[in-house]
């Protein structure tokens, strides 16, 4: 039984309003853990994350409370404390009853902007033609619940959803968090049943998380691109880039040579999985940097429909985002493939997804 329904439910319809994609209850962990087991610190309500464009990637948390056992300013003051611990942008604290004007005002020079439910969807429907209900499938509480349970019933997969779920969005580093997210891929990856829908929402939230992830790196990477670079030289450097420098390259390479010790002498260099299909999906990428991650929200909307009974104003909306822009869908079919290239499994769900993505678009 997730708590806070209703405010988390008008959250997520914030995001997709205003083009954050959504996360539910994600949980927080200290990074620079020494103890042997990960320590919880918090969880994020719903976080929303808009992937980069011409601007970095931008983060909302959402903190919502029916119950007044806590002051609204003493709420405001966890959620600016929280901001700096996960860098997130800017905070909404959503409560049952509206606080007082000073702890309001106390908490805006904060960052933190504090709402009752009935000020909250004010607030929304001033700022977004789109915050309507039945606007995504985002908001199907029990298709999240699925992630979960599918992560419960298989010890593979559960690595990979509680990556997406949880640890994905607050990856500040996009091409450790892509490397991180091909890693749990390849555990899962035989698990995968193109005729489940829950396996089906679970491949296009990692379509999505893909192109989150590509977005910011396609940012950072196109700033040192040069155009007339010769392929091997990209190839080159595009590799240096994904794994975190020429010497964090260097450094894997050789472990992956000690690994190969005794068998054959060829030792093939150390890559990512379909190196070949990622440098020709990175050159595409860097005709449009700015476009990558246009298409992020509809595909994971999309992912959620699998689990959710149709919805017109939500189709609508995700056309409009999957031709708003010749790239959006373009990005998506792309990456689409390539993931679907990893494997059989994950080619029987890539071309479910091209139907879906096809036929989304029309």
């Amino acid at each position: 039984m997730i708590k806070d329904s209703a405010q988390k439910q008008k959250a997520i319809r914030y995001c997709v309003a205003h083009g954050y994609v959504p996360y539910l209850e994600a949980v927080v962990r200290y990074s620079a853990d020494t103890s042997e087991t990960a320590t919880d610190i918090t969880d994020v309500d719903v976080l929303g994350l808009r992937p980069a464009a011409e601007v970095a990637t931008r983060r909302l948390v959402f903190d919502c409370k029916t119950q007044a056992k806590i002051s609204a300013v003493s709420r405001a003051l966890w959620a600016a404390g929280l901001l700096r611990m996960i860098g997130a942008d800017e905070a909404f604290v959503i409560l049952a009853k509206a606080a007082p004007e000073g702890h309001r005002l106390a908490a805006a020079e904060l960052g933190v902007n504090l709402f009752s439910e009935k000020l909250f969807d004010e607030f929304g429907r001033n700022s977004s033609i789109d915050y309507l209900e039945s606007i995504t499938y985002l908001d199907n509480l029990d298709a999240w619940g699925a992630l979960v349970t599918l992560r419960d019933a298989s010890a593979k997969i559960a690595p990979l959803v509680n990556f997406l779920v949880s640890e994905a969005p607050f990856e500040t580093d996009p091409a450790a968090g892509f490397r991180t997210l091909l890693s749990r891929l390849k555990q899962a990856e035989g698990e995968f049943d193109a005729l489940k829908p829950p396996h089906l929402m679970l491949y296009g939230v990692l379509l999505s998380q893909a192109l989150t992830y590509l977005s910011a790196m396609t940012r950072a990477f196109g700033n040192a691109f040069e155009g007339a670079m010769p392929l091997p030289k990209f190839e080159n450097s595009l590799k240096n880039y994904v794994w975190g420098g020429k010497e964090g390259y260097a450094l894997r390479q050789r472990l992956h040579a000690a690994l190969q010790a005794g068998r054959p002498a060829d030792v093939l260099p150390f890559q990512l999985p379909g190196w070949d299909r990622f440098v020709e999906l990175q050159r595409s990428m860097l005709d449009a940097p700015f476009l990558v991650g246009s298409a992020a929200l509809a595909v994971k909307d999309l992912a959620f429909k699998h689990l959710s009974s149709p919805r017109e104003l939500a189709d609508k909306r995700i056309r409009l985002e999957l031709t708003r822009n010749a790239r959006a869908r373009q990005f998506a079919l792309q990456v689409n493939r390539y993931v679907g290239s990893l494997s059989r499994l994950l080619k029987e769900c890539s071309d479910q997804y091209t139907s879906t993505l096809s036929q989304a678009a029309e």
